[in-house]
């Protein structure tokens, strides 16, 4: 009986949260608002008037796609060294003297931007952006935390490579890119970080950490006129500098398919496809496929999951995108034993065919826009994560991509959803990368048989 009752009030709750979803922005325009600084340091405020709570998130528009060939690493392993930073007046680092105050603090490096967010009590929230401001102006680059850091980051890249998961993103992204930046490790390879110097890390440092890189959102119970004249004073107060210019290479599009596999000693068998994705210039694109991965991967929703999982044809499989500056990838992976690999490919491929071939009826599309829409709403509850929907477009476009963004997608039709999986789903342009197990001993190789007519191996 109480297990009844817990799937009433679970059905009843998620109701309640379509409904209120549709009805009431996620993120509500009338209460943001944005300045820009004489220096070229951007301040963005979502001002509410509940919880006592404020959430402050800075973004430097530099990630690991804006290293060097003989810099790899060091957006990251700077991040590390900054977020080490001391205050002066107390010689705590940033972290502890946050969290003395009750707070949360966390930093994290992309592939497009490096982030530093806080959240605390609003009394708390000017001594939480000064401090924020002496971590990025005045950070302790010194030798002796490089050498400290660098240590941790190359232990942090050794752990990640221990797992399948570490190895399969390295295999499908230096596979699909052969070019661009992105083709890269976030962090670099243990060795990069290793030869990474303190001068390296010093003039990554003044190329990027400038005014006219930086963004500052603030959510929460605050004043926003009150944030905007601390911000002037602690970080509009930097001398201007302009934000360096990005020459990367452009990546040629993709014309073939392209395989790559690796061995470990495990049982189980991954495969991801990956398709190359669209910028975030092209938002409504974005919002076509952010709908397609929902349709194929959105848990027991999703295709893949009624294709792969309740079969028993795979035990896990997922579907992801992540809308960056430049082209990304859309992939779809799956995990199995070896001998359901043949027909493991060739479902996932299926379930691609079946997107580009057969448009999508209005009550599919409806039901994907509102599955879309519950997980945006949860995405996007606490103040820290509004904070982080904001920054995160203000990072590599706009904020107001954030705010939009449900808008965007309710104006997707099954015509368009069609014409961006026909046009980015293509069945002879993507990469297949798999993780099989380690063959055991004694034990002879079947045959494979290619799930696609251009596969030279795999």
């Amino acid at each position: 009986m109480r297990r009844h009752l817990l799937g009433f009030y679970l059905a009843i709750s998620t109701l309640f949260l379509a409904v209120c979803a549709s009805a009431v922005p996620i993120l509500d325009e009338t209460k943001i608002s944005d300045r820009t600084l004489d220096n070229g340091f951007r301040v963005i405020v979502k001002d509410e008037d509940q919880w006592g709570l404020a959430a402050a998130s800075l973004y430097v528009r530099v990630g690991s796609a804006d290293e060097g060939e003989n810099e790899v690493g060091a957006a990251h392993l700077l991040e590390h060294v900054i977020f080490e930073a001391t205050d002066p007046r107390d010689n705590q680092r940033v972290g502890p003297a946050i969290e003395a105050m009750g707070g949360y603090v966390n930093a994290m490096t992309t592939r497009d931007f490096t982030r530093l967010e806080v959240t605390v009590a609003s009394q708390y929230l000017d001594r939480a952006l000064e401090l924020m401001a002496e971590t990025v102006f005045e950070p302790q680059i010194t030798s002796a935390a490089v050498t400290r850091e660098r240590d941790v980051v190359a232990r942090e890249l050794v752990d990640r490579l221990d797992g399948a998961g570490g190895v399969l993103d390295d295999l499908i992204w230096s596979t699909a890119f052969e070019v661009h930046p992105y083709r890269r490790p976030i962090g670099g390879t243990p060795e990069q970080v290793t030869n990474l110097t303190r001068d390296d890390l010093l003039d990554f440092y003044e190329r990027h950490y400038v005014p006219g890189n930086m963004a500052l959102v603030v959510v929460g119970d605050v004043n926003a006129e009150a944030v905007y004249a601390r911000a002037e004073e602690l970080f509009g107060s930097q001398p201007a500098a302009p934000a360096p210019e990005r020459d990367w290479p452009a990546e040629p599009e993709q014309t073939d398919v392209r395989v790559s596999s690796k061995v470990r000693d495990s049982g189980a068998l991954i495969v991801t496809y990956a398709w190359r994705a669209p910028r975030v210039a092209d938002f409504d694109d974005v919002c076509a496929m952010d709908l397609i991965y929902t349709i194929l991967g959105e848990g027991q929703f999703g295709r893949l999951h009624r294709a792969l999982n309740e079969p028993g044809l795979a035990v896990m499989s997922t579907c992801t995108f992540l809308t960056q500056r430049d082209p990304g990838l859309m992939m779809i992976t799956a995990m199995t034993v070896k001998d359901n690999e043949a027909e493991v490919r060739s479902t996932m491929l299926e379930e691609i065919e079946r997107l580009r071939d057969e448009p999508l009826t209005e009550e599919e599309l409806d039901e994907a826009k509102r599955v879309l829409r519950i997980s945006y709403a949860f995405s996007n509850e606490s103040y820290t994560d509004q904070a982080g929907a904001l920054g995160f477009y203000e990072a590599i476009s706009t904020y107001t991509d954030a705010v939009e963004y449900i808008e965007r997608v309710e104006a997707v039709t099954p015509e368009q959803l069609q014409e961006v999986a026909r046009r980015y789903l293509a069945p002879d342009r993507h990469t297949l990368a798999i993780i099989r197990p380690k063959q055991a001993p004694g034990e002879v190789e079947e045959a494979r048989v290619p799930c696609e007519s251009s596969l030279s191996q795999g």
